[in-house]
């Protein structure tokens, strides 16, 4: 954008002066490049995208008096997993197809477990297999976006990086509201202010949009009242997937093969025996997160945003 640090949130929400990248296309076309990416991936994310289609288990476009929101969850009697989304002509659209049916796929190669609860592992290790899903459909990021591709990826990488600071702030939150219920609302404004300056240094905090300014953003991230202290569970899935978008720049067949590997294990193991078995190092280690950020630094530094604006 040109501009300097602190940003306001206006401007923060915007990654080039020309704009977001957008995809290219209707609905329809964002499907139907999504079913040439899962062709393309192996012959399991072919058969999985087929099921989908065949079997009308996508339920994308917004319509009025329908539910907000866009998520994954499966039919048991029926052994299908099922998606939920409002397309609205932004990059969102694309992170459904990728993202949640990240998820789908993990439910589907799962789908026979006895007893159905190890299906699903943990929500960090659920979350792993949407948001690696992510990177690897950025080999088809020119069908999804034209001449938008360049910007998504960069976009991409560097929304995965802030949103770690990000999440931690929502779980850093959490903590100290729940742990005091008796907190007034300015209070706990006062406090999310507060945390904003400490994980979010590049954000001005000023009264040029006062829903933001006076520290109410954080009623915005619903998490925080409907699924208490889930969200750091965000931020563990992304260091893994920072780990496997490292793992597809080296090695694209490589990176696919471990995300297999940690996949079909379904819920059989706790998350860090998943991670462990696959191959994956564990975010908790501690050379774990640094190493993923430096690479991702340093790749930035050097992407060739010509004729970007």
């Amino acid at each position: 954008l040109g501009k300097t640090y602190p940003m306001s949130y206006a401007d923060n929400a915007i990654e080039f002066r020309s704009g977001n990248p957008k995809p290219v296309g209707k609905p329809e076309d964002i499907v139907a490049a999504g079913k040439k990416f899962y062709e393309w991936r192996s012959p399991e994310t072919r058969e999985f995208f087929d099921y989908m289609l065949e079997n009308e288990l996508m339920d994308l476009l917004s319509t009025k008096g329908k539910q907000g929101g866009g998520y994954c969850t499966s039919i048991l009697d029926y052994k299908a997993p099922f998606i939920f989304a409002n397309f609205n002509g932004t990059q969102g659209d694309v992170d459904v197809i990728t993202h949640e049916a990240g998820h789908a796929f993990a439910a589907y190669l799962n789908r026979n477990r006895i007893p159905f609860a190890t299906i699903w592992p943990g929500m960090e290790a659920c979350e792993v297999h949407s948001m690696s899903m992510e990177f690897f459909a950025e080999a088809f990021s020119k069908e999804f976006f034209g001449e938008d591709a360049r910007k998504y990826d960069y976009s991409h990488l560097t929304e995965a990086l802030t949103f770690l600071p990000y999440g931690t702030m929502v779980d850093h939150f959490q903590h100290i509201v729940y742990e005091n219920p008796d907190m007034t609302p300015a209070e706990r404004h006062a406090k999310w202010k507060e945390l904003i300056g400490i994980y979010q240094p590049w954000m001005k905090l000023d009264g040029e949009i006062p829903f933001y300014a006076e520290g109410e953003g954080w009623q915005r991230q619903h998490h925080i009242y409907s699924m208490p202290f889930y969200y750091i569970d965000y931020c563990l899935a992304q260091t893994v997937a920072l780990e496997f978008w490292e793992l597809r720049r080296k090695d694209d067949q490589n990176a696919w093969e471990h995300y297999m590997a940690y996949t079909k294990q379904g819920g059989s193991v706790p998350f860090t025996e998943l991670l462990k078995n696959a191959g994956m190092k564990s975010p908790f280690d501690e050379s774990c997160l640094r190493e993923v950020c430096e690479t991702a630094a340093r790749y930035l530094d050097q992407y060739d945003l010509t004729g970007i604006e």
